[in-house]
């Protein structure tokens, strides 16, 4: 372990090179890209952004955790659920800012930060504060604001609800618990 360590460093302070360039892979920073292969390579990399499916999936596994969380009181894991949530609705709006509904553009963007400002600071405020019923009230204004960005984009068949179940089994809930350590 302590060898690991000493070619490590040595590593990184460049005294021990590294593999490529003792297997005479080229170390060379790449050539510039004309236009046109800049190009290419933005279509490219298009190809690899995810549908909205994707972070919302997220969203709906943070967002339903957050409820039972809340509801067993446990804040701090609460604040966690709530803060993903967030962090991959925005996400969502980074994939595509716009949306196309009926041919027209959608400003997912400005729904976002106005649903960001709003109701999720209900609920990062309760979360804070701690206080279940301040949370249940905030929860629900949530769901509208998810709802209204739904229809907004289209998709007026997903429809959010109080969870019924919660998701991850896995996660014990109990701000008391004590195991594992």
């Amino acid at each position: 372990m302590l060898v690991g360590g000493v070619v490590d460093r040595l590593w990184l302070t460049g005294v021990v090179s590294t593999a490529s360039a003792q297997e005479g892979r080229a170390t060379a920073p790449p050539k510039p890209m004309t236009p046109a292969e800049m190009q290419a390579e933005i279509e490219r990399l298009k190809t690899l952004v995810p549908s909205y499916s994707h972070p919302m999936q997220d969203v709906a596994i943070n967002w339903a955790s957050l409820w039972f969380a809340a509801q067993k009181k446990n804040w701090p894991l609460a604040r966690y659920f709530y803060n993903e949530a967030r962090s991959h609705i925005a996400w969502t709006v980074r994939i595509n800012p716009n949306d196309k509904v009926n041919g027209e553009i959608v400003d997912l963007k400005s729904i976002y930060d106005a649903i960001d400002t709003s109701s999720l600071t209900m609920v990062k405020d309760a979360i804070e504060k701690q206080n279940s019923t301040q949370f249940v009230a905030a929860y629900k204004t949530m769901l509208e604001s998810c709802y209204s960005c739904h229809k907004a984009a289209g998709k007026p068949m997903i429809r959010p609800q109080i969870p019924t179940a919660s998701i991850l089994t896995i996660v014990n809930l109990d701000p008391n618990a004590t195991w594992p350590d």
